[in-house]
């Protein structure tokens, strides 16, 4: 999803319903909370509570680009948003980001599937490209979003296309997709290992991409 008019609208039922927002920091080692409190009319940003855990808060402003998820109409909402900054609002702290240029939701019902270490998911992305690297998808969701962890060096911006990543998916024949790149976000690995969690969608989600993801989300998850 990527109109800032249907990204508005989900925002404001965050703020309706209060709903939490979670922020997953130190490669999901700890967790930021909050609630939005507020949209720029104007679409430029939004504010978020600053929450309870100054260590957390300290943690997530010094991050370029955030990654919230959250629950809400019987919904999952998982947005990005860059540039988070300390600001005042009504006398509290509050922290103001850019308003998200991407967000993604999908019914409660259809989780992401993670994949286990035994049926590990490897993919070479952009294997017709000028540089293409191999990565490995750790879950999928019903919509096609895979996240990709790939070498700390590679820079992928919102909206890059991978185009023709190999999947090698276990007892059948690799599979040929198009990914679109969602969000970047550095992680730490349990070893330590410094690296990058990418989200990407797939743009089509029927023949190829179809067979990933019923392979881990049906009868093979």
């Amino acid at each position: 999803m990527r109109s800032g008019a249907e990204i508005g609208l989900v925002l404001r039922s965050l703020i309706e319903e209060r709903a939490a927002i979670v922020c997953y920091l130190s490669g999901g080692d700890r967790l930021f909370q909050s609630r939005l409190r507020h949209i720029d009319p104007a679409g430029h940003f939004i504010l978020i509570e600053a929450g309870e855990n100054p260590d957390a808060l300290s943690a997530l402003v010094a991050m370029p680009r955030c990654i919230f998820h959250a629950d809400a109409g019987g919904w999952r909402v998982e947005f990005v948003a860059a540039e988070p900054q300390l600001v005042s609002l009504a006398g509290k702290a509050a922290i103001r980001l850019r308003f998200p240029e991407v967000m993604s939701r999908w019914r409660r019902a259809h989780v992401r599937t993670s994949v286990t270490p035994s049926i590990p998911l490897q993919c070479v992305a952009d294997s017709e490209g000028v540089m293409p690297f191999e990565g490995l998808i750790v879950d999928i969701g019903p919509e096609g979003l895979g996240f990709l962890i790939h070498a700390a060096n590679i820079t992928l911006e919102p909206g890059t296309l991978l185009k023709s990543c190999l999947i090698e998916v276990p007892g059948k024949p690799t599979c040929k997709v198009d990914l679109e790149v969602c969000y970047s976000q550095p992680v730490v690995l349990g070893d330590g290992t410094r690296s990058l969690r990418s989200g990407c969608r797939f743009l089509d989600t029927t023949g190829s991409a179809k067979e990933v993801i019923g392979f881990y989300i049906g009868a093979g998850a």
